[in-house]
């Protein structure tokens, strides 16, 4: 790990209070953590913050899902390239397919364990900043 010194920010998005609850708590040991909770907070965090990676449920309430959130994502030149986790309690293969065709780089079952959650979260932001 980064010994304490958080140098990664985390976008987490979830509209389910104590999900989030508990990944902020979790995820703040290691990264600066901007979470929102509805597609108008992530446009507003996505647009006037910067971070490292983005932490997305793909079934949120509203108009649009994760899913339609990471395609509409993708279509922006400045996040072309920012990692993407879809976290998801869905189990279906197909649901895994679906997320990582909407532009997703990697899919998490609900529940994954803490070290899975943070070492991939490290692993993916690493890889890209090797690319750039």
């Amino acid at each position: 790990m980064n010994g304490g010194i958080k140098t990664y920010s985390v976008l987490v998005v979830e509209d389910d209070p104590e999900n989030l609850k508990f990944l902020k708590t979790l995820l703040s040991r290691y990264f600066n953590v901007l979470v929102c909770k509805s597609e108008t907070e992530f446009f507003s965090s996505a647009i006037s913050n910067r971070f490292d990676l983005i932490l997305m449920d793909i079934s949120l309430s509203g108009e649009k899902s994760g899913l339609k959130l990471i395609k509409s994502l993708r279509e922006i030149p400045i996040f072309k390239t920012i990692p993407i986790i879809c976290l998801s309690a869905h189990i279906a293969e197909s649901d895994k397919m679906e997320a990582l065709e909407a532009g997703a780089n990697y899919y998490l079952r609900k529940p994954v364990q803490n070290k899975i959650l943070i070492d991939t979260i490290f692993n993916l932001i690493e890889q890209n900043y090797k690319r750039k």
